[in-house]
């Protein structure tokens, strides 16, 4: 192969699309990806693949953390990596012959690692999806303040989150789209009163949320409408349902570090939710 056919066939758009494909699986799936899914995000064909895996693996880019014959080969972020390796056990005796310095340093970095963790977990409300988006709400709503959060992960059984606010129920389904928010889940919503309606808790009781992160893949000041006609109007039919934004989520929380509102005064204006245009 000839060094401008291989530019061609490999080029730097091509690396981007695979290390985006690699951060963007682990983030909104909470697991690490086989080559086989790099191919369906990126849609660059096997053998130039694998191949821009090594060549991204031979710069410290990528790690591959299981392969074998006949197995599937898995990578993950080469910094995601040496940070997991950076956790090892050390002897309980190494804090004797240890530097007192790098203890000072190490407690500073804990503390750091969990402001950065906090502000990662609201930033996510403003770019992702699935169990990373429903992870970042519950999360927010915690943090201000709000009652008996609680993320039904993995849980079929229950609606995304649960919340309570001066003794209201408040069921929540959250959905991360490129597009405006459809109606499916405000449908899936209305499912989950009804069953607690039908299990005897009073209407009054309850109410539920649609809350969307839509045409997260753009900056918030210049999305478009957050939910399509048919969104609306399944709203403003179901009466018990409100909904919104993940970023209007995002300001409130951003409002309240800002020392610019209360948490008191934001929890009332989250739960009064967003009006339908």
């Amino acid at each position: 192969m000839t060094e401008k056919t291989e530019e061609k066939l490999y080029s730097g758009d091509d690396y981007r699309k695979v290390m985006q494909a690699v951060r963007d699986f682990i983030f909104e799936k909470h697991r690490f990806p086989q080559v086989n899914d790099i191919i369906e995000i990126t849609g660059i064909q096997r053998d130039p693949c694998n191949e821009i895996i090594d060549n991204l693996v031979g710069q410290k880019q990528l790690y591959i953390a299981f392969e074998g014959v006949g197995l599937p080969k898995i990578v993950l972020l080469y910094d995601m990596m040496q940070g997991v390796l950076m956790t090892q056990k050390k002897p309980d005796w190494l804090g004797t012959y240890g530097f007192t310095e790098k203890t000072a340093i190490s407690e500073q970095i804990e503390q750091l690692q969990k402001d950065a963790i906090r502000y990662e977990q609201f930033e996510r409300l403003l770019y992702a999806a699935d169990i990373p988006l429903e992870e970042a709400i519950a999360y927010a709503l915690d943090w201000l303040g709000f009652q008996n959060v609680v993320h039904h992960k993995d849980d079929p059984n229950n609606p995304d989150v649960t919340f309570e606010y001066n003794g209201v129920k408040a069921l929540l389904e959250a959905e991360g789209t490129t597009k405006a928010g459809p109606k499916d889940k405000i449908s899936q919503l209305n499912g989950w009163l009804q069953k607690e309606l039908s299990q005897g808790v009073e209407a009054s009781k309850l109410c539920g949320f649609f809350a969307v992160n839509h045409f997260r893949d753009v900056e918030p000041s210049k999305r478009g409408d957050p939910l399509t006609p048919h969104a609306k109007e399944f709203l403003r039919y179901y009466t018990m349902l409100s909904f919104f934004t993940t970023a209007f989520l995002f300001d409130s929380v951003k409002q309240v570090a800002a020392s610019k509102l209360s948490k008191e005064d934001t929890r009332k204006r989250v739960w009064e939710g967003e009006k339908i245009q």
